[in-house]
């Protein structure tokens, strides 16, 4: 079977992939690429999504694809720092226009695109949706089924396996994963106090994975747990912060310096699934950077 993706709720998604002709599969998530910003390692993004198409994988994208900081009366942003190619008057089309540009060789290995911060203030001041515009062209023109997200929202990957040549494809287990693109300050502790608030609001994730601060870190809480016959076990949840595309700028310049951010982690984490043969047929998973 094909790599598949469904909507099973406004806010979840479920991706689907044979688990026993998969034995080890790796997935990419990634964050804050800023795409259209000068500033944006473009040869890492386009290596990694280059690995992605490679190996027949899919990419989750969860949030801040565009900078989007080129419109008239935004003082966060500079034409000093748009690329070439963006500064013209039709500005917010030709964002949609270099967007689709970039992804398309991929499209059909992006599996979701979420929003961001930086997508949901275009759309606050520009009443125009660019990360609407770009899944819909890209998907018409590709044939590609990426499915926009909200800013938070549920992943669940599901390696699936046949009991008989005759039964259906049935999950070996769900990885339950909450995301959100972020929504703490990082400047000291770079997110880690947000991991136990977390922790409360996502109780039955397997895994939290956040973006916004272009930090990089994973961190394991264990938990106790106890069943309905009253055995106590021990899980852990993950949590994985995701680095960013977007470098401080080289000559000092601009907002980051002059908030006093340290030099960025670049890149993404790879989800590693890796199928164990046992009675119980287990799914084994670990997260390793992309850089």
């Amino acid at each position: 079977m094909k790599p598949s993706i469904k909507r099973l709720s406004e806010q979840c998604v479920s991706y689907e992939y044979d688990g026993l002709s998969n034995r080890e599969y790796s997935i990419l998530f990634q964050s804050d690429q800023h795409f259209d910003s000068v500033d944006c390692d473009r040869d890492l993004l386009n290596k990694h999504l280059t690995q992605v198409k490679d190996m027949g994988s899919t990419c989750f994208m969860l949030g801040d694809l565009f900078d989007g900081m080129g419109t008239q009366g935004d003082r966060r942003g500079s034409k000093s720092t748009l690329r070439p190619e963006l500064k013209q008057t039709s500005y917010l089309n030709a964002l949609v226009d270099e967007a689709v540009k970039l992804l398309t060789p991929y499209a059909n290995n992006i599996a979701a695109i979420a929003r961001g911060n930086h997508e949901e203030t275009l759309l606050k001041y520009t009443e125009f949706d660019v990360l609407s515009a770009t899944i819909q062209r890209l998907n018409e023109t590709t044939g590609s089924n990426i499915i926009p997200m909200g800013y938070t929202g549920w992943i669940f990957i599901r390696p699936l396996r046949k009991r008989t040549t005759k039964e259906k494809m049935d999950p070996i287990k769900t990885i339950k994963i909450a995301y959100t693109h972020g929504h703490t300050g990082g400047v000291v502790t770079r997110g880690v106090l947000g991991v136990n608030r977390k922790s409360l609001v996502y109780p039955d994730a397997n895994l939290i994975i956040s973006g916004h601060l272009h930090e990089s870190w994973q961190m394991e809480i264990c938990r106790n747990r106890i069943t309905k016959n009253g055995n106590v076990d021990i899980d852990s949840q993950w949590h994985c912060q995701l680095p960013t595309y977007k470098q401080n700028p080289e000559d000092g310049r601009g907002w980051e310096h002059m908030k006093g951010f340290a030099p960025r982690p670049l890149g993404g984490y790879w989800l590693d699934l890796t199928y164990i043969m046992s009675a119980s047929h287990e799914i084994e998973y670990n997260l390793r950077r992309a850089c």
